[in-house]
């Protein structure tokens, strides 16, 4: 429930932090060994000031809050370079780790109105800056370097809500709430002196340098409307409402030169991705995610049923513009609107649920849920209709790199358009729609079962056990219509490396390689946006939660869960490309995970309250770039301007190779302090008691063209080690 403020004034002062003083060095020797040096956080800290009153007493309440936090961390095994321009003013060659930092604040005011008896409006502005340094590692890249990060803010982000209450009679409640926010995003590449640069992908190694290619200005405008009757009576609630959402975005991209990323194979370059010009914004309407609900619940006797059905309405469209001609694409002017309904999907959902008091005390519950539920959804699926939207215009191009400065970018930020070859897509850059909408593209949606026992034990102690079940479907996918599974035929087999460095399955591994007919040229910008028929995801899992009651008031909870997937992602492989077949299916084994969490007051206002997890270790993959080095017939895959064609395969086959497993375990302390009216809780936390190392990633990147990457499997990161942080809250 938000804080409203009341009649009497009150205050309450909260307070955290910790540095790199109050963390341990968790890292093993064999790793010191290795160059690695320790990566604790440097500074984190934040405070939240908060204060409520009356503003007409009985009548008109307020409440108003901020809360800044800053932080900065060190990043593992990575490190400034003194010769690069990009390096933060302050680095010496004593300390050369590499570092990001973030900074965010929320300033919020809350007024309250009881207008009358049963009449109650509530409206809040707030506002929520944000901005950082991050050394993000995408889930493709197996190394980014510093140079490579990028600076991010969030300026503004601002919302305005107003909120209605009306209890008309005891048993029948109104509720209505209505918001706008205005939301700004933005991202640029770390400043290298003023240079202008490309990015580079290297395919082989996985890493990324040079530059970042966030060069992304996303503006958003968001309005929603949620109204609701709730009629109680105890033995039978139910209610009913609708929602609505609205929202316009509209999104630049200002990269140099308009050239996306440069793309490398160990060091040589291969090809650069291109768009048009992107520097003027271009928008998505969301017209209406809607829907429409009703639920209600019986008790009779010993059963308790739960019924709801839901009505959901989602429709997009995209507007006219223009954009000025860039580099690569010519100049544009559409009307109002590009498109329409793309997407216009109707669902009706429905969800239902019974519990029985099995044995009549109240002491053993059954239970049983299911439902429908669809996918959240922005305009992620509509953007892809928008001619003139950047990220549409993203082109892959051959590149010769002439003059071998290792870019396709010159100094003043044009390209070299010279070593940059043809397009493939006959439509790039004109106002044709190249994706087709199936007009039957259903929403993707799930269907999600639960059934389990709930037994009390005693007094104050309980046993659950649950299963639950879920069920993926209505993927999609964008069929090219320019070629079918008919076009490929298998060439061979490709033997992988028999490396002691990869895990025992993975050596030697066969890989089937299809290719296409000499000539066949395969064109882009013909595609067909439907159902992907074939794809599906299973997921079943159960819990184990027992929790009760320890003396003086604490509380303990105790619990194992478990869950495995089965994954079919065969459609692309069926129907267009056989090489997506290899590891279309997989199924993920059961990897249980314990928990026991707790808190017990001890005497003098104290208490102590703690989480000991035990996790099961993260999979483990390595991958492989097959080009013309390693099987000469890969030159024939459907694209004659792609002179350096790779097949990127998995040698570990999913599912089979894991990390250790790792206990965590982290613990609060609390003292209170009362002076006269002033109530302080101060508090010490604890993390990572057992100064584990677990390792949370690694360098997937086996490499390709018979190299071998010699950051292959190297720690990308670890849990960090133990740390003490300090607070304070205090109430007056």
């Amino acid at each position: 429930m938000p804080k409203a403020g009341g009649n009497e004034f009150s205050y309450n002062f909260f307070m955290s932090g910790t540095n790199g003083g109050f963390q341990w060095d968790n890292q093993s020797q064999d790793l010191k060994d290795q160059g690695f040096e320790f990566a604790p956080i440097d500074y984190q800290y934040s405070y939240n000031p908060a204060v409520g009153g009356p503003l007409v007493e009985d009548k008109l309440w307020f409440f108003a809050s901020m809360i800044n936090v800053r932080s900065r961390q060190y990043v593992l095994d990575r490190f400034w370079d003194l010769d690069e321009p990009s390096t933060p003013d302050g680095v010496t060659a004593d300390d050369l780790r590499a570092f990001t930092w973030n900074r965010s604040g929320n300033y919020n005011i809350r007024l309250t109105h009881q207008a009358t008896q049963r009449h109650k409006f509530t409206w809040s502005y707030f506002e929520e800056p944000k901005g950082g340094l991050s050394g993000t590692e995408f889930a493709w890249a197996g190394r980014t370097n510093p140079e490579a990060w990028y600076e991010w803010d969030g300026r503004p982000t601002r919302m305005l809500t107003g909120r209605w209450t009306a209890p008309v009679t005891n048993r029948l409640l109104l509720e209505a709430h209505g918001s706008f926010m205005q939301a700004d995003v933005n991202t640029n590449p770390v400043d290298h002196g003023g240079e202008l640069r490309m990015p580079r992908i290297d395919w082989a190694l996985g890493t990324m340098s040079a530059s970042s290619f966030q060069n992304h200005h996303n503006h958003d405008f968001h309005r929603r409307l949620n109204a609701s009757l709730s009629y109680v009576t105890g033995s039978h609630n139910f209610k009913a409402g609708l929602n609505f959402a609205n929202n316009r975005t509209a999104l630049a991209f200002t990269g140099p030169g308009d050239l996306y990323t440069g793309y490398f194979f160990n060091g040589f370059p291969v090809g650069v991705l291109v768009t048009g010009n992107g520097r003027q914004r271009q928008g998505i309407i969301q017209d209406c995610d809607c829907g429409i609900y009703a639920q209600d619940a019986w008790t009779m006797d010993r059963l308790t049923l739960n019924a709801g059905i839901r009505y959901d309405w989602f429709q997009s469209s995209v507007p006219g513009g223009t954009r000025d001609a860039g580099y690569f694409a010519p100049a544009l002017t559409l009307p109002d609107p590009v498109v329409e309904n793309i997407p216009n999907w109707q669902d009706v959902n429905v969800r239902f649920g019974a519990a029985f008091d099995l044995i009549g005390d109240g002491s053993t519950a059954v239970k049983f849920s299911g439902g429908r539920y669809i996918a959240n959804e922005g305009t992620g699926v509509t953007q892809g209709y928008n001619p003139i939207y950047p990220y549409n215009l993203l082109d892959y191009r051959p590149w010769t790199d002439l003059n071998g400065d290792a870019t396709a970018l010159n100094a003043d930020g044009t390209p070299q358009l010279d070593e940059i070859g043809p397009s493939n897509n006959p439509n790039y850059g004109l106002s044709t729609i190249t994706t087709q909408y199936d007009p039957n593209l259903p929403r993707a949606s799930n269907w999600e079962y639960s059934a389990g026992v709930e037994r009390q034990l005693g007094a104050g102690w309980a046993l659950s056990v649950m299963w639950h079940r879920r069920a993926y479907t209505n993927f999609d996918w964008f069929d090219n219509l320019n070629t079918s599974a008919a076009d490929w035929h298998m060439a061979g087999v490709w033997t992988g490396p028999d490396d002691p460095a990869l895990p025992a399955v993975a050596r030697g591994v066969q890989v089937p390689i299809y290719i296409t007919d000499p000539g066949l040229d395969i064109q882009t910008g013909n595609d067909f946006h439907t159902v992907a028929s074939e794809n599906s995801r299973t997921w079943n899992g159960f819990e184990v939660i027992l929790d009760g009651e320890l003396p003086r008031g604490g509380f303990m909870t105790a619990s194992v869960t478990a869950g495995t997937n089965k994954n079919n992602f065969c459609h692309r492989g069926m129907f267009e490309n056989p090489n997506a077949l290899r590891f279309c299916e997989t199924r993920m084994p059961y990897r249980p995970m314990g928990k026991l969490s707790g808190a017990l007051p001890l005497p003098f206002d104290t208490m102590i309250s703690g989480l000991i997890q035990v996790f099961p270790g993260a999979p483990i993959s390595a991958s492989y770039a097959i080009n013309a080095v390693d099987f000469p017939a890969l030159v024939n895959l459907g694209d004659p301007d792609d002179a350096n064609p790779n097949l990127e395969v998995n040698l570990i086959e999913p599912g089979t190779v894991f990390e250790d497993y790792t206990t965590e375990m982290q613990l609060r302390f609390s003292k209170v302090v009362t002076i006269n009216d002033v109530r302080t809780r101060f508090y010490m936390d604890a993390t990572n008691i057992t100064n584990r190392a677990r390792i949370t990633s690694r360098n997937r990147f086996y490499g390709g063209g018979g190299v071998k990457n010699p950051d292959f499997l190297r720690i990308n990161t670890i849990e960090p080690g133990r740390r003490l942080s300090f607070g304070m809250q205090m109430y007056f």
